[in-house]
């Protein structure tokens, strides 16, 4: 993302060449002229969706053979501009955004700027504050699928950067959106937009997961036939068999996915991409496009000495998947979990819930340092979780293959 506009640069070159008078046929001119207000209209979020097409005629246009050198150079240059920054061109016309917030007139609040997905938060907020429930959740999809599930277990970058508590506290966005969506979508006043037409052509996406179920919904919506492939017997990826049941229960990640499912999009479960069917047969079967998002399952290694030798280490995110797809075995009376992000977290919370006795975390920084939600250490804490904080694990010891302790 540059740091300066393209549009907002591109008007200041034109605007100093049209005022240079290094423009001298009259009808180059016009059009130079032309090519600036339209670039100021897009600027200005006043442009349509025939802006862009006019802007890249007329450039197109001033590169022509007859053209004089000051006239080719200006087109080209507005050519190329639009050619490397379409994405930004067409979010000044199609949101009326500037996502380098470089044009005053066009720049998101903090808290749209702080979401991943860039959603429109001071919209949806003023929606729900109004009662509009369904209205809120409509704007929510526009750019993230699963509102209800975020509104459960996002990590709220946007109340971090919300004005309001530059006065008192941010206003709890993350909870509004869930308390939208469950008034709207458990009572059925929201439903899924409608689809374009069909376009009889068929997409195959590897993964349920995040990714491919956004990817699904948004190519549903287009109007295109998806199938998703899921090794696991269940969509939904780490939503489903990494985030511990209290805090995502499965029927609203089930009731999610069931608008997909209401869009026409169908699951293959049980099915691994490359392995239980390839992608020739794929095509045989008439799909001619494909979306990878088959995820990385897996934890970062400590790189400490015995940590491959005793079967009674575990990998948390192995563990919550297991503990997810129905294998509740208990991990120990006693156990020590390392690290203090949120996965560790819900690993510590789970092992209680199995029926641990005593559970423990090892975090080597301090408790502000936590990556980790505060309000998930809190409850962590609450439930019987003890943290010793600036403690670094350097073995795991033990005899005869059982582990018997950890040195720090």
């Amino acid at each position: 993302m540059p740091e300066k506009c393209p549009v907002n640069a591109a008007i200041n070159d034109i605007d100093e060449i049209i005022k240079s008078g290094a423009i001298i046929n009259p009808k180059s001119r016009l059009w130079a002229e032309e090519i600036l207000q339209l670039l100021s209209d897009i600027a200005w979020g006043r442009a349509g969706k025939e802006h862009i097409p006019a802007l890249e005629s007329l450039a197109k246009g001033l590169t022509a053979p007859d053209q004089e050198k000051s006239s080719a150079e200006t087109g080209q240059k507005i050519l190329s501009s639009l050619s490397e920054n379409m994405e930004i061109f067409s979010s000044h016309v199609k949101t009326h955004n500037c996502p380098t917030r470089d044009c005053l007139r066009l720049a998101p609040a903090p808290c749209q700027m702080a979401c991943p997905a860039g959603i429109d938060v001071p919209t949806y907020v003023a929606l729900i504050a109004g009662g509009h429930d369904a209205e809120a959740i409509e704007v929510i999809r526009k750019d993230n699928p699963f509102p209800w599930i975020c509104g459960l277990v996002c990590t709220r970058p946007c109340e971090f950067m919300c004005v309001r508590g530059r006065m008192d506290t941010p206003v709890s966005i993350k909870y509004l959106k869930a308390f939208a969506a469950e008034r709207a979508m458990s009572e059925r006043r929201y439903k899924n937009p409608e689809k374009e037409p069909d376009k009889n052509r068929k997409v195959c996406i590897a993964g349920a997961g995040p990714a491919g179920l956004s990817a699904a919904y948004y190519l549903a919506l287009k109007g295109y036939a998806v199938t998703v492939l899921e090794s696991l017997p269940v969509a939904g990826g780490m939503m489903m068999v990494g985030i511990p049941r209290y805090r995502l229960p499965r029927e609203i990640i089930d009731r999610e996915i069931a608008m997909l499912e209401e869009l026409g999009v169908q699951f293959r479960y049980n099915t691994k991409f490359g392995k239980d069917i390839t992608i020739d047969l794929l095509k045989n079967e008439g799909y001619e496009a494909f979306f990878l998002a088959i995820g990385a399952h897996g934890s970062i290694k400590l790189g400490i000495k015995g940590e491959e030798n005793f079967p009674q280490v575990y990998d948390s995110i192995e563990l919550l998947r297991n503990v997810a797809l129905g294998n509740r075995h208990i991990p120990g009376n006693r156990v020590l979990v390392i690290g203090g992000g949120n996965v560790a977290i819900d690993a510590a919370r789970t092992c209680l819930r199995l029926g641990s006795e005593e559970v423990g975390m090892l975090y080597r920084r301090t408790r502000s340092e936590m990556p980790a939600d505060i309000e998930e250490v809190e409850q962590a804490e609450e439930e019987g979780v003890k943290i010793s904080f600036l403690t670094v694990p350097v073995e795991i010891i033990g005899n005869e293959g059982k582990l018997t302790g950890i040195r720090c």
